[in-house]
């Protein structure tokens, strides 16, 4: 990889060099760079991952110890040794035994929540574009004063880097 030697905080791209108010400050890269030129740029992604999963002490990736515990929950397949934890760090392999969240059973939370649009990218909600009007929004444009009943995973272990609810 033929990266410049260029401070992420500077605004500046790692990839291309290019000056840009919107650079990721954790990845330093331009996004045009990452659209255009993804293959070159992927590493530096998966760095970033990585180092975003150690203040949590997860592992940098699956776990993939051949004499290892199956996890089959979710598509990261975990083979976890004896008293490691699993990719997400909802399970753990405990005298041969995985011992947390499993595919019948898992942590939720709840709350209602003023802003119709927190529970999903408000992109992709109707009552936080308008676009559902009438169908599926009371009235155009952005709406307020309706509650939502956000309902979600404690522990997804789906590890998206780009979560609103990543931690």
């Amino acid at each position: 990889m033929s990266y410049r030697s260029i401070d992420k905080k500077s605004g500046h791209c790692r990839c291309c060099g290019k000056k840009a108010p919107l650079i990721s400050q954790s990845l330093g890269l331009y996004l045009n760079c990452i659209r255009e030129d993804f293959s070159n740029v992927l590493p530096t992604i998966e760095e970033a991952h990585r180092n975003a999963r150690s203040p949590f002490n997860l592992p940098k990736q699956p776990p993939g110890d051949e004499e290892g515990l199956k996890c089959q929950p979710c598509v990261n397949r975990c083979r976890i040794s004896p008293n490691t934890v699993s990719y997400c760090g909802l399970c753990i392999n405990k005298e041969r035994r995985l011992v947390g969240a499993n595919a019948n059973k898992g942590n939720v939370s709840w709350y209602y929540d003023p802003l119709p649009t927190n529970c999903v990218a408000a992109w992709v909600c109707p009552a936080g574009t308008g676009a559902g009007y009438p169908e599926y929004a009371y009235s155009r444009g952005i709406e307020y004063g309706y509650k939502n009943l956000a309902v979600f995973y404690q522990a997804c272990s789906f590890d998206c880097l780009f979560c609103q609810n990543w931690n």
